[in-house]
């Protein structure tokens, strides 16, 4: 793409090469920036970025102007690993960590203000609990969706609390706000997750946070199962296995 001259170039191709230059290093970049990469016009970069922010594809941080792979960008990408039976050093501890708990495994990463599934190990269960990789989730309910938001701006997770409306799909769903920032506060002080008829009935689960090289958590690890009496000694077991495996899953999170 770069051998052909910008007046030869489509809005299309104009837009994805935009979008290759996110792939490379520091992954995010300001108008100023892609200008400069790219040569395109300022204006032609402007509404090229509004159409990617609008459908998901980047993110825009209003205050420093800096742009950034959006959710659709993590979601088609998940899909793509999905269907290429993906294996990589990440996945691989995930399926030692099913194999030791016999249960359901996967990894969520926060981009922006949404949560996604990246990988699901589901090898022991008989009745799928996992979603596919690529799922958005909530940011009331569950592992995932808790975890991520705990550990999110609190100024924006406030907004984000403002205007959301939550159904109680389940026993224990959290639908107020008051109640959700009070399960956050627990979170962070704690320092796992717990889930235990939020999503569904009968499903339980017990996530830790993965932070990356500068301390920040925007990917969570967590175990799901079937609630039976012994629940709650099977989340401090659940728990234990998280706690081996955290370091050398920290060691791949960038």
């Amino acid at each position: 793409m770069a051998q052909k001259t910008n007046s030869r170039m489509s809005s299309l191709e104009k837009g994805l090469y935009l979008l290759t230059i996110f792939s490379r290093v520091p992954y995010k970049f300001t108008i100023s920036q892609l200008e400069q990469i790219s040569n395109f016009n300022r204006t032609t970069i402007y509404r090229i970025l509004t159409t990617l922010v609008q459908t998901g594809m980047l993110i825009k941080d209003e205050q420093s102007k800096i742009y950034k792979m959006g959710p659709m960008s993590y979601h088609l990408g998940n899909i793509y690993l999905s269907n290429a039976n993906y294996k990589d050093s990440i996945l691989n501890i995930l399926e030692e960590i099913s194999k030791e708990s016999a249960e359901s495994v996967g990894i969520a990463h926060r981009v922006g203000n949404k949560v996604v599934s990246l990988f699901e190990v589901e090898t022991y269960q008989i009745i799928k609990i996992n979603d596919q990789p690529g799922t958005f989730y909530p940011m009331n309910r569950g592992c995932y969706g808790k975890c991520l938001m705990a550990y999110h701006d609190p100024m924006v997770v406030e907004k984000l609390l403002d205007v959301a409306t939550f159904e109680k799909v389940a026993p224990n769903t959290l639908t107020d706000k008051e109640s959700i920032l009070k399960e956050y506060t627990r979170i962070r002080e704690q320092g796992y997750v717990e889930s235990v008829d939020e999503v569904a009935s009968y499903i339980c689960a017990v996530g830790l946070p993965l932070r990356n090289p500068d301390n920040r958590v925007e990917n969570v690890v967590a175990i799901s199962f079937f609630r039976q009496d012994d629940y709650l000694e099977k989340l401090e077991r659940m728990k234990a296995i998280l706690y081996k495996y955290q370091p050398e899953l920290e060691k791949f999170i960038v």
